[in-house]
């Protein structure tokens, strides 16, 4: 059965993209603007880091797209195989919802540098 009969349309309900990976604590200081906002997450995946925004897509209509066929390409390409109703768990190396959990996240990771 295809993994679309059941879809709840998750992929069509947010969009992530790819940011630089912060090295310095300064660099933290733009993340954690970020998720000062609402509906954001960070999260870190194959050691890649991405900001993900939690706002569904203007031309979806329960869980259809009104504009299927002439829906844009990344939408066309998207895979059943590897889509979020069948990877239920993404797997996230590190997943941040509030600045409060990168705030703990940038403590620790900076505090064990000034140990070494």
């Amino acid at each position: 059965m295809s993994p679309c009969k059941s879809c709840e349309a998750k992929c069509c309900r947010y969009f992530a993209m790819e940011i630089d990976t912060p090295r310095s604590k300064h660099d933290f200081e733009n993340l954690r603007w970020y998720l000062a906002h609402k509906k954001i997450k960070i999260y870190v995946e194959k050691r890649k880091w991405f900001l993900e925004i939690l706002n569904e897509c203007k031309y979806l209509e329960g869980h259809k797209c009104s504009i299927y066929d002439k829906r844009p390409l990344i939408c066309r390409e998207h895979s059943t195989y590897t889509c979020e109703h069948v990877l239920e768990d993404m797997g996230h190396e590190l997943l941040f919802s509030s600045m409060e959990e990168l705030d703990i996240y940038i403590e620790k990771r900076f505090s064990r540098k000034k140990k070494k």
